[in-house]
């Protein structure tokens, strides 16, 4: 019964996790129509990382990412200018936080979170740039303005996926408190 609830509650977390991606992924949606918030491809492979552990949730979310990119440029005529071999880098980096997240402890507050906050500050800077590092390879014609595009872009991008992980730890640390069905631990594998 015990593992039953279990799986149950693995289920429905990987649907909530889905859900975001789907509302947020960084395209005109109908969810971009009232409301448009960041992406929430990272802290959702964050949370996969921790917290499941197994490469098909991670596997799940990198694939609705792909297939949420290919739908937006095929039917809502997005510029596809982002699909070059630097892309396959992209999907990479996303396996990277998924594997990065498996070091941390939680990402509720616990005596751990200096540490847990450093390390998630780490992997997001570091997904960051090996992906716009990739992107920029492939699609730009000179490394000379890397900076002045780093200086323009990291601190937005990186500053809402970092706002994301924040209103994740507020949700992880308080709604077990409120529900305790919600409580979550880490996979055992």
């Amino acid at each position: 019964m015990a593992n039953q609830i279990n799986q149950i509650k693995t289920l429905l977390a990987v649907f909530i996790l889905l859900l975001l991606v789907i509302a947020t992924r960084g395209h005109a949606n109908w969810l971009s129509s009232w409301v448009h918030l960041p992406d929430f491809t990272i802290p959702a492979l964050l949370i996969a990382g921790v917290y499941f552990r197994s490469f098909s949730v991670a596997f799940i979310i990198i694939v609705t990412a792909v297939l949420i990119d290919n739908y937006a440029i095929i039917y809502d005529g997005m510029s596809a200018n982002c699909i070059t071999p630097g892309y396959g880098i992209l999907l990479l980096s996303y396996y990277f936080v998924f594997w990065s997240g498996q070091f941390l402890t939680s990402l509720a507050v616990d005596k751990n979170i200096i540490k847990n906050a450093l390390i998630v500050v780490l992997i997001v800077l570091f997904q960051w740039l090996l992906a716009t590092l990739g992107y920029y390879a492939f699609t730009a014609s000179t490394w000379a303005k890397f900076p002045a595009y780093a200086q323009h872009w990291l601190p937005m991008e990186v500053f809402w996926v970092l706002s994301w992980v924040l209103a994740v730890a507020v949700v992880f640390t308080l709604a077990p408190r409120l529900i305790p069905f919600l409580s979550l631990q880490k996979s055992g594998r």
